[in-house]
């Protein structure tokens, strides 16, 4: 696990994304929707403002692939043990039919079981 510092590190850059993806119309997406990922995986605005955040935090490249080395990274952060951090990628990393399904897929996957990428809200 990393340290207290990296974690808050983490926090901040995913909040600035956040905020970066809601002041866009483009990329906005109402609070509501977010909440139930799997419910809006064909949600256009939905789709949108996941791969933004998702770009943004580095979990997928500028062209939408899965970087999967930052996801580990990511992910390990809040997970210490190594073998339900590579059950996570297995689960989660699945690249969809677009980039925004793939985006959606990994938080909703992440949320499901606990785990934010970069919160300390989910330490396992």
């Amino acid at each position: 696990m990393e340290s207290d510092e990296e974690i808050e590190s983490a926090e901040e850059e995913q909040r600035l994304h956040h905020d970066a993806c809601q002041a866009n119309p483009a990329t906005y997406a109402d609070h509501d929707l977010l909440h139930d990922l799997a419910a809006n995986l064909d949600n256009p605005q939905v789709g949108a403002y996941m791969l933004c955040e998702s770009k943004g935090v580095g979990l997928q490249k500028p062209n939408g692939q899965l970087d999967i080395d930052t996801i580990r990274s990511k992910i390990s952060l809040t997970v210490t043990d190594t073998a339900k951090v590579d059950k996570l990628i297995k689960e989660c990393a699945i690249p969809k039919n677009s980039p925004e399904k793939t985006a959606i897929h990994l938080f909703s996957v992440l949320r499901q079981g606990t785990v934010s990428p970069t919160s300390t809200n989910s330490k396992v």
